[in-house]
């Protein structure tokens, strides 16, 4: 069957949305044979996206015009490559209007202008309805040429996928050059504490509740060194595949939602994933099978503002209040045993 290219340039976003969203573009490539989807992502995640390559095209370079770019910017950034032909989408526009707690008037006006662009198919996005929809689908439903396939039909095949790409994900079992797996991880528990926002998990919390355990970061992460000077347990990854490796010795899995968190999903079948900012229907797949401990602050849900340009929640903390929440630490405590 001849099939039509489709080009996705889908570089904008953090390393879980560009997972979600791949995993959201494999299961449209089954319910939609008749299109080819080629799509550029970052080079560090090529090999753990390699899950996907029977469906999707992926690639670290385009040699052609996209048909669209996943952004983030607003209109007036966006406005000289419009007029130079290019076509957009934007997957959360819509959603960070409605959960923005203090409205202003240029928040309306812009609103406005997005929904012209929309109409007129140049920054494409998704209905309000799919903002509650896991964000794998989210992400992709919002280009016109992938909007006729139902929430429905989508977790139904997803359910169907995740055995193929479980299986797969499994088969990563070698660490980076100069990586170890520390004697007694297969003991412990591993913990994946990061976060750019408020779902990162402060060291006094991690010091009062899991003392014993290895906490892993990304070998270039600055944060690691105030777990370091805790006297606390790490372990470093440098690729993706690494987190899966780590994670299939230790005894048991703990993530923020993080990068790390989407991997574990379709990875680690009793993980436990711990929800700070966002509810679990948008950034836990409908096929996840292990545990999940919902937020129990009453800002929740909330902004996702990085901690590095945004010190201070859109509530006004610096640390979430569920790292204060007795009720949300025994839930996890109680999980974990």
């Amino acid at each position: 069957m001849n099939k039509t290219e489709f080009v996705i340039n889908s570089l904008n976003g953090g390393n879980g949305d560009i997972w979600m969203r791949l995993v959201g573009f494999y299961t449209a490539s089954y319910l939609m044979p008749s299109l080819k989807l080629k799509i550029i992502i970052p080079p560090h995640l090529l090999g753990v996206a390699s899950v996907f390559s029977d469906r999707l095209c992926l690639v670290e370079k385009l040699t052609e015009k996209p048909d669209v770019t996943y952004t983030s910017l607003g209109l007036k950034d966006l406005l000289p490559s419009i007029l130079r032909g290019n076509k957009f989408v934007s997957p959360y526009q819509k959603m960070i209007f409605e959960q923005k707690k203090n409205k202003k008037i240029k928040d309306y006006v812009n609103r406005f202008f997005f929904e012209i662009s929309n109409m007129l198919g140049v920054v494409q996005m998704p209905s309000l309805k799919h903002t509650e929809c896991y964000q794998g689908y989210l992400d992709i439903i919002g280009i016109f040429l992938l909007n006729k396939i139902s929430y429905s039909d989508f977790v139904k095949q997803l359910e169907v996928d995740f055995l193929l790409i479980w299986e797969r994900l499994n088969l990563f079992n070698k660490l980076s050059d100069d990586l170890w797996v520390p004697d007694s991880l297969n003991n412990s528990c591993i913990i994946f504490p990061t976060g750019t926002s408020r779902q990162f998990m402060p060291v006094w919390w991690a010091k009062k509740n899991f003392p014993d355990a290895y906490y892993a970061f990304y070998i270039n992460d600055v944060d690691a060194k105030k777990y370091s000077n805790a006297g606390l347990k790490l372990c470093f990854y440098k690729r993706p595949e690494d987190i899966i490796v780590y994670s299939k010795i230790a005894q048991n899995v703990i993530s923020t939602d993080s990068f790390p968190s989407h991997l574990l999903q379709f990875s680690i079948l009793n993980s436990i994933i711990l929800l700070t900012e966002s509810r679990k229907n948008k950034i836990v797949a409908p096929c996840f099978k292990g545990v999940i401990v919902e937020s129990e602050a009453q800002c929740h849900p909330c902004l996702h503002l990085d901690r590095s340009n945004h010190p201070k929640c859109e509530a006004g903390y610096t640390e979430c209040l569920n790292w204060k929440n007795s009720v949300y630490t025994e839930r996890i405590v109680e999980n974990f045993y």
